[in-house]
């Protein structure tokens, strides 16, 4: 069956009206135009699982589910409609570093994860998340950490201009690879200025992961701090459920409830610790 991927006609026009530093980028691995960019993009996620099929790819006026919409989240639907899964732009010429993949990501699914069920896997999405990366700038470790914990989640990442992420890390040396939540904290710490972890701490002795509040102010007042909280809080949480530790979101309970993000992730936790 013939799978189509849709993204909004907002997402369209902020590719048709690119910079010409971005139009020089694509031109270096063979893209003329951002009709050319979309289908390489779709080309790009076939690559990553043959099994999607996209043969098609149109833009529409609105594109979302559960009234969650944004400029870079798109859909695969099968030929009868169907939401197969959901897709995510990092968008050209990004260069909020510590909000690539997060800031995309999680406006939508915190207001998405509401209405799924959990699995027994702790899955936060009822549908496959894929990920395309058309940011042209320099990747960071702290970007190649988000995709990092990204992967933890299970979403499918590709990377238009195929830039290394172990490699990234390992020139920082930071160790690309995370089995465990000890091996996160690390890479986490690895980065940090100050050589802490300011989203969570690991008890290894009572095999607890507790929350931290440190960036979030009053959870009200905050900007994108949480979509960079979530990624990382989620990701250690996957691998500590795993692992079979305990949840402790003490310090994310003093906070004032009203962001969806943060509401989302301490009602997730409520439900699966």
């Amino acid at each position: 069956m013939n799978h189509t991927l849709v993204f909004s006609t907002e997402f369209e026009a902020k590719l048709a009206s690119v910079s010409n530093s971005t139009k020089a980028a694509w031109n270096g691995i063979g893209i003329t135009s951002y009709n050319d960019l979309i289908h390489f993009s779709a080309q790009k996620l076939n690559d990553e699982n043959d099994k999607l099929n996209i043969t098609n790819v149109i833009f529409e006026s609105n594109v979302g589910i559960y009234d969650q919409t944004n400029t870079y989240f798109g859909l695969i639907k099968n030929e009868i409609g169907t939401i197969l899964a959901y897709v995510f732009a990092i968008p050209p010429k990004y260069a909020t570093r510590s909000g690539v993949l997060a800031q995309q990501v999680f406006p939508v699914m915190s207001g998405i994860m509401p209405y799924i069920s959990n699995s027994k896997d702790y899955h936060i999405t009822n549908k496959p998340i894929y990920i395309i990366n058309l940011n042209e700038e320099t990747l960071t470790a702290a970007v190649a950490i988000n995709i990092v914990s990204g992967k933890i989640l299970g979403f499918r990442y590709t990377d238009i201009f195929d830039r290394d992420i172990d490699q990234i890390l390992i020139s920082e040396g930071i160790s690309p690879k995370v089995n465990s939540i000890s091996d996160y904290n690390n890479m986490i710490i690895m980065n940090s200025r100050t050589s802490t972890n300011e989203f969570f701490n690991v008890d290894y002795n009572n095999r607890i992961v507790s929350f931290q509040k440190t960036r979030l102010k009053d959870g009200i007042h905050v900007n994108n701090e949480p979509y960079w909280f979530v990624l990382k809080a989620y990701a250690a949480l996957y691998l500590a459920k795993k692992a079979g530790y305990s949840l402790d979101i003490t310090q994310i309970n003093t906070l004032n409830r009203g962001n969806k993000t943060l509401d989302a992730f301490r009602d997730y936790v409520d439900k699966v610790k």
